[in-house]
């Protein structure tokens, strides 16, 4: 998934029908106990998970909690979601799937996939060809209407088409390999391929290749049900129909979004969420700085907060100095490593590309995030929680770029200005600046800074053609495996029009055989090693990006807000346990 440029430590994988591992958090000792940390997963297929979820220890009803960001959501259409913000914020809270994910409160603790609004995570007979799931009693709308399986199907059919250009395409992939299909036109959602639904509670995938990851799949809000009735369309970005425990009441673009209970959503039906505050408000307008003295006065609505992002990185020392404030903070490993993309269709020579990686100054980087507490020094496409992640470290740059090395090989050639694209937050324009400065060094090469607002920014990047030539990134990977990273960031084959994640339009025949080969090999933790050596290979020979660092949160709760806990998967605060403090 794409990560807010600002989410599982894996251990050795099975991934059949089996379990894998992913990370929590780290201990804050450094970069090994950072790469050390191990969790476990757990795929509920028996359907054993308690209805409803169990209660949150002291937890009382009311109140409201404040959810503090430097932006708007790019996105709120359950097809179109992609950015780890949106997804936590809308799967959590509005946004329910065929399957989810009951996260772990501590570190250590089992990652759960289980039934959403399915019984359990799926049922396959067929090595995973096929995969059937049947809802739960009780479904409704926040109309009231009955959450019916042909919602669903309509849900994909739709991500199939426009309404899922910039979202994850997986189940779409898996479904239809040629994407012939174009999603649901003025006469309905037509032959959807690979999906039947028998009857009102009953949905089946059917799927040319085996897809044992599906359980996995089926979390992201591909699978939200979305009835063609009240498809409004281009507007379900802002005006969707909630399938959870909150309900729109208020969205105002740029600078916030309340949402209210939904009075026909029944906690007999949900094994993940709960409905203690009245309203939850996301208020957009605050940068970093803003939102983390905002976190640390905790006075008023502020005591109930949290916010998306880390603390400033003024405040860090600050904040760890004071042994009240660390009592507040949220803090480990996440599951992203970011990246500065080469658009190799515009930057194709690769000693340019190779110079670009000595240039640039990681510890300048660290230090402008706020120090070891949340960034590490990355050299890897894949990050170490990915099942076959190799460490290396091809160029050997240290940690502030080797510029005699980049002189080298861009002795005798003229390099155009190059335009480095980032999101317009006041945090992106500090990093932009160390960007210019790194890669400017001894006049080299020359960067222009092109800001770009923030909810438009990967949407902007992802077109095909884009005139960017270097972009910010960030990726964690979807699931427990290498295929939802390599292969999403680095097969060529995958490059269309809009929605792109490869920012690199890194296209490789070799690497794209390679890439489909693995994604097809059975024995996955031979494919994990493969990858590993593939990832080395890339980097050595194609230079398509910058790796710049590994993330760690660090993040502050207000003093009464109760039931937060650091989400494994997207690296914020988990809302659903959340409540006010007596």
């Amino acid at each position: 998934m794409r990560h807010r440029v600002r989410v599982l430590t894996i251990s050795a994988l099975a991934i059949g029908l089996a379990a894998a591992g992913c990370s929590k958090t780290g201990n804050g000792k450094g970069e090994e106990a950072a790469k050390d940390q191990k969790q476990s997963i757990s795929i509920d297929y028996k359907g054993t998970t308690p209805v409803p979820a169990p209660e949150v220890k002291d937890a009382r009803k009311g109140g409201q909690v404040l959810w503090l960001a430097d932006g708007n959501f790019e996105h709120l259409d359950p097809g179109q979601e992609y950015v780890g913000d949106a997804l936590s914020f809308s799967t959590n809270l509005f946004h329910r799937t065929l399957t989810g994910y009951i996260e772990p409160t501590e570190e250590g603790g089992t990652l759960k996939v289980v039934g959403d609004l399915a019984v359990n995570a799926g049922e396959t007979t067929d090595g995973g060809k096929t995969w059937k799931y049947t809802l739960r009693d009780g479904l409704k709308y926040e109309d009231g209407s009955p959450i019916k399986s042909a919602d669903i199907k309509h849900g994909v059919a739709r991500a199939m088409g426009k309404y899922g250009e910039q979202g994850p395409q997986y189940i779409q992939n898996a479904l239809d390999p040629d994407r012939k299909y174009k999603g649901p036109d003025e006469k309905g959602d037509g032959d959807v391929p690979g999906i039947t639904t028998p009857d009102d509670k009953t949905i089946i995938f059917t799927m040319k290749d085996p897809h044992p990851e599906f359980p996995e799949l089926a979390v992201f809000p591909t699978t939200t049900p979305v009835p063609a009735a009240k498809d409004t369309k281009d507007k379900y970005e802002t005006e969707w129909i909630s399938s959870g425990p909150y309900k729109r009441k208020e969205y105002k673009i740029d600078n916030y979004l309340i949402l209210e209970r939904n009075p026909n959503w029944d906690p007999k039906t949900d094994p993940i969420r709960h409905q203690y505050v009245d309203t939850i408000k996301a208020d957009f307008t605050p940068n970093r700085a803003t939102q983390t003295q905002r976190l640390i006065a905790s006075q008023g609505e502020d005591a109930t907060a949290t916010m998306t992002s880390n603390v400033a990185q003024e405040n860090i020392a600050t904040v760890a100095a004071d042994p009240e404030l660390t009592k507040r903070v949220l803090s480990g490993r996440t599951p992203y490593d970011n990246y500065i993309n080469i658009n190799t269709t515009k930057v194709t020579d690769v000693d340019v590309r190779k110079a670009l990686i000595y240039l640039y100054d990681k510890d300048a980087a660290i230090k402008n995030a706020g120090g070891s507490k949340v960034a590490i020094a990355s050299t890897t496409i894949t990050a170490p929680n990915v099942p076959g992640y190799k460490d290396y470290d091809v160029y050997k740059a240290g940690p502030n770029g080797d510029v005699a090395k980049a002189k080298a090989l861009l002795a005798g050639k003229t390099v155009p200005k190059l335009s480095y694209c980032f999101a317009n937050t006041a945090n992106g324009q500090k990093a932009a600046a160390i960007v210019k400065t790194s890669l400017e060094r001894e006049n080299l090469i020359q960067i222009a800074l092109n800001p770009i607002d923030r909810k438009d920014y990967y949407t902007t990047i992802g077109k095909k053609g884009t005139t960017c030539d270097l972009m910010a990134s960030g990726w964690g990977a979807d699931y427990p495996d290498n295929q939802s990273t390599l292969g999403v960031l680095m097969d060529g084959s995958q490059i269309k029009d809009n929605g792109n994640q490869n920012y690199s339009y890194f296209d490789n025949a070799e690497v794209n055989k390679k890439l489909k080969e693995l994604a097809l090999e059975p024995d996955r933790a031979k494919a994990a090693k493969a990858y590993g050596d593939l990832d080395q290979e890339i980097m050595e020979k194609y230079a398509p990006l910058i790796p710049t660092v590994y993330t760690r949160a660090y993040t502050l709760v207000g003093s009464k807000l109760g039931g937060a806990f650091l989400s494994p998967n997207y690296a914020q605060v988990n809302l659903t346990n959340v409540y006010v403090k007596a």
